[in-house]
């Protein structure tokens, strides 16, 4: 495998170089020796039985540098890199949003999925960092998730559903990135052990991403007019949140992202608000599940084809 010069991605954890592998184009995420609990909890998640989906970036295998330092995950390479890339340079109509928004959400579904097949187990995993910087986007215009060293893998024991994660010792916000969080999560009124609320968590930080996606569609504005891209939050709130700014924006004063009055008068306009804020509901029990999401957006799909 060869890995060019060429650094196409930066998480708080790992650095994403462009290589080649048996002559493709892949991605490859390098950690540092340091954070190889890290790379041990991604590994763990794409290496689970039928992991693969269309929705779930393909993993192609692990490694580590020749001189026992960076531990390096393979993955196939996406051409328009994340999401957050993918919106803040490009906008999309109606159509094209279908696409995310659809492949986004069955990727989710999958991930959130408990299969059985052939004696074959895969358990549901919750993402718990789902943000438009944690999503891909392919040549096609589809999603892909990635970026699973956060996730929990939820297993059952003794007829309890548990969950088993490398991530129980450390603080909310390493769990994910603030400004996505549900209000329950951030303001730690929920029992993190409690598996469902972890999947409904996904789903809050779901609606957000889009939100994201559906701002920038031209069909969605009079003239085309697409405001540029603003991540959730960021006009109420500023590019760096706090906390404490958050709990009191989300929790105590219940408000979401801004939605313009004009979707109220588009013919898909009060189902899109609809779908928002069964996502985003403050109340985790009262959110959709991610199959849901997927059957709504084809519904959307079979009555608004613009």
């Amino acid at each position: 495998m060869f890995i060019s010069s060429q650094i196409v991605g930066h998480g708080r954890f790992a650095t994403v170089w462009r290589g080649k592998y048996q002559g493709s184009t892949v991605a490859v995420k390098v950690f540092p020796a340091g954070w190889k609990q890290k790379f041990t909890a991604e590994k763990e998640v794409y290496e689970l039985p039928l992991m693969k989906h269309a929705g779930i970036v393909n993993f192609l295998g692990t490694g580590r540098k020749p001189d026992g330092g960076s531990w390096l995950i393979v993955l196939q390479f996406a051409k328009y890199g994340s999401l957050h890339s993918f919106l803040c340079e490009h906008t999309t109509n109606w159509m094209s949003l279908l696409k995310l928004c659809q492949s986004l959400s069955q990727g989710l579904s999958y991930l959130h999925s408990d299969l059985h097949r052939h004696d074959v187990h895969k358990p549901p995993v919750a993402h718990r960092d789902l943000s438009s910087s944690n999503v891909l986007v392919r040549a096609d215009g589809t999603c892909a998730l990635c970026d699973f060293g956060c996730s929990a893998i939820l297993r059952f024991c003794s007829g309890y559903r548990h969950w088993q994660s490398h991530m129980t010792l450390l603080g909310h916000a390493q769990l994910g990135r603030l400004r996505y969080m549900p209000p329950e999560i951030l303001d730690g009124s929920v029992d993190l052990s409690n598996t469902w609320c972890l999947m409904q968590g996904d789903i809050y930080a779901l609606g957000l991403l889009l939100w994201e996606i559906w701002m920038r569609c031209t069909d969605l504005f009079e003239g085309g007019n697409v405001p540029q891209h603003l991540l959730p939050y960021e006009s109420e709130l500023g590019l760096n949140v706090t906390q404490e700014s958050l709990i009191l924006h989300v929790f105590h004063m219940d408000k979401r992202p801004s939605i313009p009055q004009h979707w109220g008068l588009l013919p898909q306009g009060t189902k899109l608000q609809e779908l928002l804020s069964d996502c985003w509901d403050c109340d985790p029990e009262a959110r959709l599940s991610a199959q849901c999401v997927v059957e709504r957006l084809i519904s959307l799909q079979s009555c608004y084809s613009a």
